[in-house]
């Protein structure tokens, strides 16, 4: 609707312009329009007679007339223009407006479908966890904000390769292989083994019980810590899998560190920048020239003693990304990687890469509570809780809607006991509702002979009570929500989204209770014909925001929960 707003202020100002009333350059300003925060001020509100002003030296006033007495609606969408304080335009539709926008949310499936992306290739890696215990819920939120981000750029025009690099060589896979060695030596030689486990080791019950459970497969690797590290990295690696598909999360890649020393790219990305004069040594390390390239200071890239740092495969890894052309980089990281940012993109810059392709989206910490009480410890991982127990204490859908609650940059409390409350209270409780009450509204009136097709209900006219016209402006906006979101990186709008279109539904639906306007179903058969349109139109845009958070869209739910509202 605000589409229609602009078309409209676009073809008036392409009028001026030809009967000479208005300069060209005036069609160059971009027009914004905006949703007013008081209702006084209409449904729209615009400031393009400020933003003439200044190019044709007229006041903004006069301007805001001028546009106002020669506005061009054919459609007859507008009731009434107001102009307010120094020359903004307040626009206030007329009924026939939103008849018009809502027959177009439900014949025109184009409506669900925005190509901002213009088929660009996305290369989106999210997760890349060890794979040396449980996923924790700081990896699970990781996860779920990555996973929506990767069906809402899918949704909106990208073609989007999602990938997990692996961190199964260096340091955490030699300790693994340490902890897997010490609860290998007390199944099979007692005698031998170690009264603790190795100081700085993995432990936990999860870990007792992949050595109990595979302790033959690994008996012929006892001492020899590289194998033990690799194969248990392996068994852990797919419960990881199998975490992640308990909440509907799958990769179309699991990328192995490994593989980089494997193949050699660790010093093939060494002798590169070597030839682009961007390394040099000093006290017998080798440094990268960082800051050349933005960063702060210059960074080692292999130590005195021969060992690369973590930063050098990191190098590899994103030269193997670039290589594989794509239009768009995505890492989801940990905010405690905010300053591993610019030394990567300066390493790229100095590998002759465009770092500007690379796009960092940093995830805040994750508090578990249950009310007031903070949860901490968990018998199973030995240190944290993991994701699986949320996943089995609450379900796949609060686990994923809980998780985008609030903006990545913006630190999660996520509160089990809510998570679990089948109220209004419950954010995800609430919008399954909507949906399920939509539902079971349609079923009743495809019982009472109303066409279950949307495309086959009339009688919009009916449409006519400020409620139904809150909900249609609101329906009307979510390609542009869906478009944002995509352009900002920000996942989460889409559940923001949710919770206001189904707030506004539950608010139109309990005014039945004391206005028989309200009501779906009545004698009125024009007048149910033109509501059940209206719910149609609800159910799709719920149905498409649901897929893109990755919940589900339940068709009935047995509590009678008549407080919403």
């Amino acid at each position: 609707m605000k589409q229609l707003v602009e078309n409209i202020l676009k073809t008036t100002l392409c009028k001026l312009v030809t009967e000479a009333v208005l300069e060209a350059s005036c069609l160059q300003n971009p027009i914004q329009i905006e949703v007013p925060s008081a209702k006084t001020h209409g449904d729209f509100s615009c400031n393009i007679a400020m933003a003439l002003a200044s190019r044709l030296k007229r006041k903004p006033r006069e301007i805001a007339e001028l546009l106002q007495k020669n506005i061009q609606d054919s459609e007859f969408s507008i009731e009434k223009i107001e102009i307010a304080g120094p020359g903004f335009l307040n626009f206030f539709l007329s009924p026939k407006a939103y008849q018009k926008s809502l027959e177009e949310i439900l014949k025109h499936s184009t409506f669900l479908q925005v190509q901002v992306g213009q088929n660009q290739k996305v290369l989106l890696e999210y997760v890349s966890a060890n794979p040396t215990g449980p996923m924790h819920i700081g990896h699970g939120r990781n996860a779920v904000v990555g996973d929506t981000l990767a069906r809402l750029l899918s949704k909106t025009g990208y073609q989007v390769h999602k990938e997990f690099y692996v961190n199964d060589y260096g340091v955490q896979i030699k300790t693994l292989g340490n902890s897997v060695d010490y609860y290998l030596k007390k199944i099979f030689f007692p005698s031998q083994s170690l009264d603790a486990p190795p100081e700085g080791s993995y432990q936990g019950i999860y870990l007792q019980e992949l050595v109990e459970a595979h302790a033959e497969e690994f008996k012929p690797f006892v001492g020899d810590i590289a194998k033990l590290g690799k194969a248990a990295g392996l068994h852990l690696l797919k419960k990881v899998k199998e975490d992640l598909a308990s909440i509907d999360i799958h990769f179309d890649q699991y990328f192995s560190e490994f593989s980089l020393y494997e193949d050699d790219q660790i010093s093939k990305v060494l002798d590169l920048l070597k030839s682009k004069g961007q390394i040099f040594e000093d006290q017998g390390a080798v440094w990268l020239k960082t800051t050349a390239c933005g960063d702060d200071k210059d960074r080692v890239l292999k130590k005195s003693d021969g060992s690369y740092t973590y930063f050098t495969p990191d190098i590899a890894y994103h030269k193997n990304k670039f290589d594989r052309n794509f239009d768009l980089y995505i890492n989801v990281w940990g905010a405690d990687h905010g300053g591993y940012v610019p030394r990567i993109r300066a390493a790229l810059q100095a590998l002759g890469f465009d770092a500007a392709k690379l796009k960092v989206l940093l995830i805040q910490m994750v508090n578990l509570k249950r009310g007031a009480e903070r949860v901490q410890m968990s018998k199973r991982s030995g240190t944290y809780v993991t994701l699986r127990e949320v996943v089995d204490e609450v379900g796949s859908d609060a686990t994923r809607f809980f998780f985008l609650l609030r903006s990545a940059s913006a630190q999660l409390d996520f509160d089990l006991d809510l998570a679990q409350k089948q109220s209004s209270e419950n954010p995800v409780f609430y919008i399954q509702y909507a949906h399920a009450r939509i539902a079971s509204i349609l079923r009743k009136g495809q019982a009472e002979g109303f066409v279950g097709d949307e495309k086959y209900f009339s009688s919009l006219e009916n449409i006519k009570l400020p409620e139904e016209f809150e909900l249609i402006q609101k329906m009307s906006e979510y390609p542009e929500m869906l478009k944002k979101a995509a352009l900002e990186l920000e996942p989460h709008a889409v559940a923001f989204y949710l919770m206001d279109l189904a707030k506004l539904f539950q608010a139109y639906y309990s005014k039945a209770k004391q206005d028989v306007r309200y009501k779906v179903l009545s004698e009125n058969k024009e007048a149910s014909s033109a509501k059940l349109s209206l719910l149609f139109a609800l159910r799709k845009v719920l149905r498409a925001g649901f897929e893109i958070v990755g919940i589900s869209a339940p068709e009935e739910m047995h509590q009678n929960i008549e407080s919403f509202s």
